[in-house]
């Protein structure tokens, strides 16, 4: 068994040769070390330690760092399965839940302790695509997203869009293991989100092509089963990469048409009001705790080819500050030179609950490996940080 088993990363730390900011690379290890997704939470021990995910001992699972430290604690013993955005830490409780197989279990993160929450029932299994677990904010109910998937039916031949199987949203009460479907549609569902305060509300999306989903923010009560849009989509604008601030109320999101390169930030209260967005230069995601500064994880780092022509990226950390009605120009913190290569490499930069650090991932290469580490920033007076030229890019050289 390797659960509680103990490793220490030796930290590294280097000056940014962009902002001059001192960056902490956490993680050091022969294989992959990446954070939660940032919606995601992971802090615990008020911002002392994190949870994230690692592949050691040719095996990926959950693991608990100590952020003063280094020392790095196993938390589960996932065998030829994958600790892949299947899991849940709330704080409330602070309990780990998370699927192995078709079961939910429930790990006390201090005294490693688990037990059974709930079995799927044949013939559905828990979605494993990612992010389609969360639990709300007073530890009592898990949500997850369970499907009915076809004999022989390959997600990556044939897009769960075009061919959807049968999906529930089911509630499950973690005391007891009882499960309600509170919905039940032949649909792509995803990204399932409690709020972060509220133990009432949590919000699923239509995910799909970006040009053909319909509606994709779906708000929730968890007690009552009333659901609504949040944002409806109108125009060519489509939304993605939703998330909740810290209040529990408001949801930013990104709100792009890729035909015009018109990329925006935007935040909205779950009732759809006071809704705000602003065009900003591109990042992949973003991130933001109350809307006084965004994060944003900027470009890959190799250039692209669009439309038989090169690319300028920027594959940069980068803050939005508050201005006016919107967000300001972006500002560098960070090179982090990732690759974006798959979910295990893409930054997924979120702003630690204090709002004094930027916690992020990078396989940016280095005299350890191109394996993705866990880095960190600190934030420090954003006036002081160099503003990105969109139009140049970003070429550091030696990098």
């Amino acid at each position: 068994m390797g659960v509680g088993k103990q490793f220490r990363d030796e930290q590294t730390r280097y000056e940014d040769p962009l902002s001059g900011r001192e960056i902490t690379c956490l993680t050091n290890w022969l294989g992959h070390s990446w954070q939660f997704y940032f919606t995601h939470p992971c802090w615990i021990d008020d911002g002392r330690a994190f949870l994230f995910h690692s592949e050691r001992d040719n095996a990926s699972n959950y693991f608990r760092y100590e952020l003063a430290t280094g020392e790095i604690v196993q938390l589960t013993d996932l065998q030829g399965e994958e600790a892949f955005f299947k899991g849940f830490l709330c704080p409330a409780t602070r309990c780990f839940y998370y699927w192995s197989g078709s079961a939910l279990l429930e790990l006390q993160v201090e005294s490693l302790q688990e037990r059974l929450v709930y079995e799927v029932e044949a013939p559905f299994l828990p979605d494993d695509m990612g992010t389609k677990l969360s639990v709300s904010a007073d530890g009592r109910y898990a949500v997850a997203a369970l499907v009915d998937v076809p004999e022989g039916y390959d997600p990556l031949k044939l897009h769960p869009y075009h061919t959807p199987p049968l999906t529930r949203l089911a509630r499950i009460d973690i005391a007891s293991g009882a499960a309600e479907v509170l919905l039940e549609d032949r649909r792509f569902l995803g990204h399932v989100n409690t709020s972060p305060a509220r133990a009432d509300l949590f919000t699923y999306t239509h995910e799909g092509p970006i040009r053909e989903d319909d509606q994709r923010i779906h708000g929730m009560n968890l007690l009552s089963g009333e659901s609504r849009v949040i944002r409806p989509q109108h125009g060519d604008h489509r939304l993605v990469a939703e998330h909740w601030f810290a209040d529990g109320e408001t949801l930013g999101f990104r709100c792009h048409n890729r035909s015009v390169g018109d990329t925006r930030f935007g935040s909205i209260l779950f009732d759809n009001t006071q809704h705000v967005e602003t065009v900003l230069p591109y990042s992949r995601h973003f991130h933001s705790l109350d809307g006084s500064l965004v994060v944003g994880d900027g470009t890959p780092s190799t250039q692209q080819e669009r439309l038989g022509r090169q690319v300028v990226t920027w594959p940069c950390i980068l803050l939005h500050p508050r201005e006016g009605e919107g967000w300001g120009q972006p500002r560098i913190p960070a090179y982090h030179g990732s690759s974006f290569n798959g979910q295990r490499t893409h930054p997924h930069a979120h702003i630690t609950p204090d709002g004094k650090q930027v916690l992020f991932t990078t396989n940016r290469r280095s005299y350890m490996s191109e394996y993705s580490n866990i880095h960190i920033v600190p934030i420090g007076d954003v006036e002081d940080l160099p503003l990105l030229d969109v139009d140049a890019g970003v070429r550091v050289r030696g990098i």
